[in-house]
């Protein structure tokens, strides 16, 4: 089950060229955040054909912790690329692994989406987000930048934090995280990925390059140089 395939939207994994610190220190920064836990409104689950259970568990901790008050879990089935296949919607998937106290509690299921901005657009058909001044969002910790500019997008003047969590890698001692991806060439590709997706789904007009576009002229510079 660690091993499954990460879904990781439309674009395909590249080849990388060598990586020294300068570029994975510029990557890491341009892929990955994370912020001090705070209390809000609302928890956002992207979707994930991985981790569920892990997923669950930090579901049920910002529950008991008393630091949402509303939480809402999104995903499909999907069914593109590199997606595991699966029979049910991945945010049935994560709340089937939460414990009957929780699964109480005031959660919604976004089941229709297959990607990152269709998690958006899908739950704001099941949640009136006028009310919603603040957003803790749980994603795959090497997407959390563009998560968070996708969230930024639609709802401009809320205040958004993210709980980031590690995915693995083909070898299970360096998960993909900001200490670990770049140890592998699996996870040199997935964030190398992860750029190429920031660019597409910005250009397209998913969300504003503006925050993280000189990280990305860096970048290129860096690999025109490779």
């Amino acid at each position: 089950m660690e091993q499954r395939p990460l879904q990781t939207d439309l674009l395909p994994n590249p080849s990388c060229p060598i990586m020294d610190q300068e570029l994975v220190n510029v990557l890491s920064d341009l892929c990955f955040q994370e912020e001090e836990q705070v209390y809000s409104d609302l928890l956002f689950v992207f979707g994930s054909n991985v981790k569920h259970k892990e997923i669950a568990a930090l579901i049920s901790e910002q529950i008991e912790q008393n630091r949402v008050k509303q939480v809402i879990i999104t995903g499909g089935i999907a069914n593109f690329g590199n997606s595991y296949q699966q029979n049910r919607p991945e945010s049935e998937a994560i709340y089937a692994f939460l414990t009957e106290v929780h699964q109480y509690q005031d959660i919604l299921l976004e089941t229709r989406s297959k990607t990152m901005l269709e998690n958006i657009v899908e739950a704001q058909k099941l949640i009136d987000f006028e009310k919603i001044r603040s957003i803790t969002f749980i994603c795959h910790a090497y997407a959390t930048k563009r998560a968070a500019l996708s969230l930024k997008k639609f709802f401009p003047n809320t205040k958004i934090h993210c709980i980031p969590f590690s995915l693995p890698s083909d070898r299970k001692e360096f998960p993909i995280s900001p200490e670990h991806w770049f140890k592998t060439k699996y996870g040199q590709s997935l964030i190398l990925g992860e750029y190429l997706r920031i660019i597409t789904y910005g250009s397209r007009g998913d969300f504003s390059l503006t925050e993280v576009q000189p990280h990305l002229n860096l970048v290129e510079c860096l690999l025109l140089n490779k």
